[in-house]
């Protein structure tokens, strides 16, 4: 039995409705649907494909550090190049692959970085240099500064302003510098990559390549997977083309009509992971996350396709090039893959965001000053200087704030002081002097009690770490009674709670053992102390199996106290698996910036966000190494993966109709769908239960004699709802057609 149409209608607001038409039998009772699989998480769980894939590289990996090509016991520079960018996309350090020599992957590309991207005359190949610093920033390194190049400086110097094109005269064997798709979008990717600003000229001359097909190729008439996959990436990655841009979506339509029923993408005939694994990161950055029924074919979707290519050795393909190619597609990591640095600018971007007019960030209550604070120390930890730090429109900074709040804000506590203090002399001014207040005299001459030995209440952990903490910044003594008042603090299990009352909530937790290992660092406590020893020891027995601490922000405040003490995140606090402290803190982030609480509350959170990046960068409080502090430039964060992304319903017919709806992204899950059905002409049955699932809702409507039935699915976000080239800010309605098979 077959569909005759179905419907598709966009709608004002954030509003879209999909209607269906089928030929279906008469039940006139309300419908149930049957319960769908539990919301998953934010990813597809292939960690075990994964790290299969991930061993089968480390088989391929030379004493050099590079990575096995197409010649036996030869490293290959392309190869490589996309190994590291695997390691990135499965959330691992790249010292995961580290050689029987000591040598990682990129330490092999620094020492080709020269000769692989130019010719014998020393002219650089766009395309090689822009893929070379993809790899570099993915894998956590500096493309201003590898193996003795300025990568994006030499990459810039090729832009051509009259033609948009990035293009040299270099020319290999069959490896040309000339303008053209290869060069064009791996040079905007490399750029995007560095999150330098891409001319729109650079992008339309990409766009211009494009086929009669709607794909991207070489230039023979017709598109190609592969390539479309990467331009639509890095279209998208430029910042002037969105998801909804129609060029974007002509590309998708290509990739759509090119999909095999098994729900990959062929090569020559077969099946290919490469291609799959290229076709499912650029969905993925086009919104279709997770790809999955958004994308489903007759016989599977991708990742059912492409997982069901992976030999017993880990392998894709037998071969390290392919291997890598799909382990970027199982992770859903669409290009460019950042590391630590351009996370937190990415962060960053989204603070100056949510910052207020005054200066301020707001807490649970309204514009808060501790919240401000926890804003200042990430921007400063970044190396921005947060005087420059404004909201859109007004000239108030968050030091103006600060400043205008300090002398009641340092009422709060000796935590709050502390705090204030801290963030004062991390954005380089003075904690003696701030707003008309000295800090340090509110530590030492209102909160601390040489009597108690101790600041504010003595059984308060964050009173006495926060306020030591102040005063290491302002570089002033501690007290050694301070100190052991903190040491007297530590639980039997080497942990430390927020103080020493019995509420059931106040146990030894990550967040308060981290600030309290930073305060007795900064007090001069050696890391060889029993309580820094059991502190560490404390963190160890509770930390996950990602490598982190449950949640953002004791992920964060855990790392730096292991920061503080001197330990090393990457080589001694890594999961079985490889995730360092690292990748399990960039877990919580979003891929346009903020970062969640914990996936369980998945909205964006301002305040694990602060937290996060200073923890991600390295920093341990109190930091007053930043240097000559720069003014701070936001850079484009990329579309919203809040958003939702409506895709065409699916229906089946067997003893009953079992109807699917698909979506992607919605990644705070506040979107929503509405199911509603009737016979055709009769009146609209509403209020038919769906159930939510990882990337599509589900309903389960007992309807079995032969008669047409409507249904009509509404989609509604607060973050706005896309449907191919239409966003939410579409007033006009428009109807699509498209068919639909019922199977029975």
């Amino acid at each position: 039995m077959r569909l005759r149409n179905l419907v598709l209608t966009i709608t004002l607001g954030a509003a879209i409705v999909i209607g269906l038409l089928v030929a279906l039998s008469l039940y006139a009772a309300p419908a149930e649907a049957q319960p769908a699989p539990a919301p998953a998480a934010p990813t597809i769980d292939h960690s075990e494909a994964i790290s299969k894939a991930l061993a089968y590289l480390q088989t391929k990996q030379l004493p050099n550090g590079g990575i096995e090509g197409w010649s036996p016991g030869v490293a290959d520079d392309f190869t490589t190049i996309k190994t590291v960018i695997a390691v990135a996309a499965a959330r691992r350090p790249v010292s995961f692959l580290t050689s029987v020599s000591d040598t990682t992957p990129l330490d092999y590309l620094a020492a080709r970085a020269v000769t692989y991207t130019h010719d014998t005359t020393g002219t650089l190949f766009p395309g090689r240099a822009g893929m070379l610093a993809v790899a570099v920033v993915a894998g956590d390194d500096d493309p201003y500064n590898f193996g003795g190049m300025n990568i994006i400086n030499e990459l810039t110097a090729t832009y051509h302003a009259a033609t948009g094109a990035y293009s040299t005269t270099a020319q290999q064997g069959w490896t040309s510098g000339a303008a053209g798709t290869i060069n064009q979008l791996w040079a905007i990717l490399g750029l995007a990559a560095a999150q330098e600003t891409v001319p729109i000229s650079a992008t339309e001359f990409l766009i211009g390549l494009q086929e009669p097909d709607g794909g991207w190729g070489w230039g023979a008439g017709y598109g190609d997977v592969d390539t479309t996959a990467l331009v639509l990436q890095a279209l998208i990655a430029s910042g002037n083309v969105g998801p909804a841009d129609t060029k974007v979506q002509e590309g998708l339509a290509f990739l759509r009509n090119g999909q095999a029923d098994s729900g990959g993408w062929e090569s020559w005939g077969s099946l290919s992971a490469d291609s799959t694994a290229a076709a499912i990161q650029a969905i993925v950055a086009a919104g279709y996350a997770p790809a999955t029924e958004s994308w489903a074919a007759a016989n599977g979707n991708p990742h059912t396709a492409l997982t069901g290519l992976q030999a017993a050795d880990g392998s894709f393909g037998g071969n390290a090039l392919g291997t890598a190619h799909a382990i970027a597609g199982l992770a859903e990591a669409p290009l460019p893959i950042f590391g630590r640095g351009r996370r937190a600018n990415r962060a960053l971007a989204w603070m100056n965001e949510q910052q207020n007019a005054d200066g301020s960030w707001s807490g649970w209550l309204g514009p808060d000053p501790g919240m401000t604070c926890d804003a200042v120390l990430a921007f400063a930890a970044a190396g921005y200087d947060p005087d420059s730090v404004t909201a859109a429109g007004s000239v108030t900074s968050a030091m103006d704030y600060l400043s205008s709040t300090a002398s009641s804000y340092v009422n709060n506590g000796p935590d709050a002081a502390g705090k204030l203090a801290v963030a004062v002399e991390a954005a380089g001014e003075d904690a003696h002097d701030f707003g008309g207040v000295d800090i340090v005299h509110v530590l030492t001459s209102t909160y601390y009690s040489p009597t108690l030995g101790a600041f504010g209440v003595p059984t308060n952990t964050w009173h006495q770490a926060f306020a030591i903490l102040g005063l290491a910044a302002a570089g002033e003594t501690i007290p050694v009674s301070a100190t052991q008042t903190l040491t007297g603090l530590q639980q039997s299990d080497g942990g430390w709670k927020y103080d020493l009352s019995p509420a059931p909530w106040n146990t030894t937790t990550p967040d308060s053992t981290g600030l309290a290992l930073q305060a007795l660092i900064a007090a001069g406590v050696p890391p060889s102390d029993t309580s820094v020893v059991s502190g560490t020891a404390f963190l160890r027995s509770q930390q996950d199996a990602q490598g982190g601490w449950s949640n953002a922000n004791s992920t964060a405040y855990a790392m730096q106290g292991l920061l503080a003490a001197g330990e090393d995140l990457i080589a001694d606090w890594s999961s079985d698996d490889g995730h360092s402290p690292y990748d399990a803190l960039a877990a919580y982030q979003k891929p346009d910036g903020p970062f969640v609480w914990a996936w369980s509350w998945p909205g964006d959170n301002t305040l694990a966000t602060a937290q996060a990046v200073p923890a991600l960068l390295g920093k341990a409080n109190p930091f007053t190494d930043t240097g000559v502090l720069s003014p701070f430039v936001a850079v484009q964060r990329g579309p919203d993966p809040d958003r939702t992304v409506a895709c065409a319903p699916r229906a089946t017919w067997g003893d009953s109709v079992d109807v699917i709806v698909p979506f992607g992204s919605d990644l705070d899950l506040d979107g929503a769908v509405a199911l509603d059905w009737r016979a055709s002409g009769g009146a609209w049955v509403t209020g038919t239960t769906l159930h939510r699932a990882d990337g599509y809702y589900t309903a389960t409507l007992p309807l079995t004699n032969p008669l047409v039935y409507e249904f009509r699915a509404t989609f509604t976000d607060p973050d706005g709802v896309q449907s191919g080239p239409t966003t939410s800010s579409t007033l006009e309605p428009r109807y699509i057609y498209l068919p639909l098979v019922l199977k029975q």
